[in-house]
Order: structure tokens, then C-alpha cells, then sequence
């Protein structure tokens, strides 16, 4: 027993080591802790929060910095702790990192007031992952200590090497706020282990967020896009409440994955629940125009009763700009197109028409155009033997 110890405290020094001789990013982050209210809630009061920053003299939001990788990096991440008192961690939600750079406290090791320290870690599977303190959790993740960690695959605009590709992406991560918590009497105590536990009251939010803002706030969470646009939603929950989005029909929104691992069989839905500490990704690929929103209620975990729901703008208009397609040996131009779709190469082709939902409309044979004047207005597919592509029906 003695010598299989030994033996796993040399690995893992020589693990150490071998991480540290091969570092491509190093990242700083100061934790700290409001003196005053300084955060603004969507109604103009103000609350204190304790919480991550990039630069020592920048003001504590929530959530805090993303954290952003490239699959395979070696990174070493330094953690100056200057929280009046307090010790801090870094716990990295969802990787796959090593025990003594999880962030855990007594299985890794906390960083007190005005020390710094650093985890070593390689960027794991691409993917939307979280961070936040360990120390106190309960207390410092409520009080605002948490933040994204993206971790991106080599070839930009894909969810990963062979994944799914993408124009455009947002990432929420949604939370809580009581503001009984978040007065001096609790959120401002020193950190000794000699004292008595403090005792939290019952836990009453009147605050919801995404991104840390709420209600008239979410006007900078809106998403603006063309139709045919595909739009990654990077989802975080850090809150004590569940969330349940309600996506609107004609996004053909996909859950795809969690933590990087892409889900066997990629679920159409309209609706999803992402409970506290889950991490997905869905995808969006709108086919019409229209003007809707994505609600996110908040609900109790023991009562499952919904307490709050926030609202985010969404606003498909217009189309990509989209070139000629060459499908299967044949050309199909203008696209979009008005009236009449023209053809080449299409003579051994036996291609048909059908609509978004593939319906067969007709067939396309031996001819160099289609008057498509009499389609309704949406997107189409073109399906030749080999492959099958959209054009748009302006």
C-alpha cells in the first residue's frame, strides 16, 4: 500500500512537471471582493459581489471572464487572490483535469489572501464548460464567483474537428441573486477556520439572470440573423434554480452536445431544461424569416413551481449571401431566386423539387430552367441522385 502512495506521488510530480515544461498559454485572474455596491440590477439598485476579474483594478461583474482555449493547449493559470481575507479556488467544472489542479479544496489547494498560485491543465475535448470557487460554495458562487470556460477546436467556426459549422454564436449562463445574501453581515466575512459556521438564511432570489443582467437589461443579448444562418447557443446553468427554455419553432433548434461530446443522436426540440452545473450546445438553423424570443423560466427544485421567466429577443431577417451551387454535376443559379431557377449540366441528372418539409413538388429533367414563380415564399431542396442542397424561394 505504502509503495503504490509513493509510486502515485511520483507520477504525478513527474506529471507536473512535464505540464509545466510545455506551457502555450498563461492567463491571469484576480479574485476580489466588493467593499460597496457597485453592480447595477435592472431596477437601479446596487449590490455587492465577490467575483473574478482579468486586471487587478477592473470592477467585479458576473459572470466573470470567459475563459478561452484552443483543444490541446498546455496552460498554466494564475490565481492572485485579493479578496480581503477570504481564500479562493479555481474549481474547473466539467474538464478533464487532474485531482491537484481541480480546484477542490483539502484534494487540491485553496489560495489565500494576497498569494498567488497556478493550474496546470491541457485544454480538453472541445466544448462550453464553467469555472467557479470551491471555498464556501454555497456563499462565493452565489456571491458571484463563476465564469465560462470555451474550449475551441482548431478549425474556427466548427463545434469541433468534423462538427458542425457555424456563422455565428452566443453564450449564456444563467443565475440567481438574493440580495439578502450579498449584504456586508455575510457576503463581507473573514475567512478563519477556527469560528463558527455562519448561518445562511433561507435562499429567496429576487434577481434572475442571463449574463448577469435581467428584464430591460437583456436588450444586449438580443440575436440578430439572416435566414440560413446557423447560430451556436452555448447554455450554462450556475444558479440553484432549474431552467426551461422554450425556443421558438422555426429556429429547428438541435441539442448537440455537453462538455465536448457530441450526443449519439442530436435531439429537435423546442424545449430544454438545463439544471444547476449543466453545460449544452444547441444549434440553430432558421429557414424563414420572422421576430420571436427564447424564454428561460427559473424554477425550484423542490416544489418545481416556475418563479420567474426572462425573455431574449430573437430577429431572423434577410439572407445569407449564398454562391452557385454545383450540385452532382449540375449548376443551379441565382440563389436565392425570384422567378425562374436556371440549370446546367443537367441532362443525365434526374433532379426534383421538394419543399422544407420534403414534400415532392416535381421533377426537374433535360431542361436549362424552372419557373418557381408560383412557389410560396421559403427554402427548397433541390435532390439530385448523389446530393441534396436548399435554394431560397424569395
Amino acid at each position: 500500500m505504502r509503495n503504490n502512495s509513493i509510486l502515485t506521488l511520483v507520477l504525478s510530480i513527474i506529471l507536473s512537471f512535464s505540464i509545466e515544461a510545455q506551457i502555450d498559454v498563461v492567463q491571469n485572474i484576480f479574485s476580489k471582493m466588493d467593499i460597496a455596491p457597485q453592480h447595477t440590477l435592472w431596477d437601479g439598485s446596487q449590490t455587492m459581489l465577490m467575483g473574478y476579474t482579468k486586471l487587478m483594478g477592473a470592477a467585479i461583474d458576473i459572470p466573470g471572464p470567459t475563459l478561452n482555449y484552443i483543444e490541446g493547449d498546455s496552460i498554466e493559470l494564475k490565481l492572485r487572490n485579493m479578496s480581503q481575507g477570504a481564500s479562493h479556488t479555481i474549481h474547473l467544472h466539467g474538464l478533464d483535469v487532474d485531482q491537484q489542479n481541480d480546484g477542490v479544496p483539502h484534494l487540491s489547494f485553496e489560495v489565500g489572501h494576497n498569494e498567488t498560485k497556478s493550474y496546470f491543465f491541457k485544454a480538453p475535448h472541445p466544448g462550453t464548460y464553467l469555472y467557479h470557487c470551491h471555498v464556501t460554495s454555497t456563499l462565493h458562487v452565489q456571491a458571484g464567483m463563476y465564469g465560462l470556460l470555451i474550449v475551441r477546436p482548431s478549425s474556427s467556426n466548427l463545434t469541433w474537428n468534423g462538427g458542425h459549422h457555424f456563422h455565428q454564436e452566443k453564450a449564456w449562463m444563467t443565475s440567481e441573486l438574493d440580495t439578502i445574501w450579498h449584504s456586508d453581515s455575510i457576503i463581507n466575512q473573514p475567512h478563519d477556520t477556527t469560528t463558527n459556521q455562519v448561518l445562511l438564511p433561507d435562499y429567496n432570489p429576487q434577481y434572475f439572470f442571463i449574463n448577469g443582467r435581467s428584464e430591460n437589461q437583456l436588450s444586449s443579448q438580443t440575436i440578430s440573423a439572416s435566414v440560413d444562418e446557423n447560430i451556436l447557443l452555448r447554455l450554462a446553468n450556475i444558479g440553484f434554480y432549474g431552467n426551461k427554455y422554450v425556443f421558438p419553432y422555426q429556429l429547428g433548434a438541435k441539442v448537440i452536445s455537453s462538455d465536448g461530446r457530441p450526443f449519439p443522436i442530436e435531439e429537435i426540440t423546442d424545449t430544454l431544461v438545463v439544471l444547476p452545473g449543466e453545460r449544452y450546445q444547441v444549434l440553430f438553423e432558421p429557414e424563414i424569416e420572422f421576430s420571436d424570443y427564447i424564454s428561460v423560466s427559473y424554477f425550484d427544485l423542490n416544489t418545481m413551481q416556475d418563479l420567474n421567466t426572462q425573455n431574449v429577443s430573437i430577429d431572423v431577417q434577410g439572407f445569407l449571401s449564398l454562391p452557385e451551387l454545383n450540385i452532382s454535376g449540375f449548376e443551379a443559379y441565382p440563389n436565392p431566386v425570384t422567378n425562374v431557377l436556371h440549370l446546367k449540366n443537367v441532362q443525365k441528372e434526374h433532379v426534383q423539387i421538394l419543399d422544407a418539409s420534403g414534400k415532392h413538388i416535381c421533377f426537374i429533367k433535360n431542361t436549362g430552367s424552372v419557373d418557381v414563380s408560383r412557389l410560396q415564399k421559403g427554402v427548397y431542396f433541390l435532390k439530385g441522385k448523389k446530393k441534396t442542397v436548399k435554394f431560397i424561394k424569395q
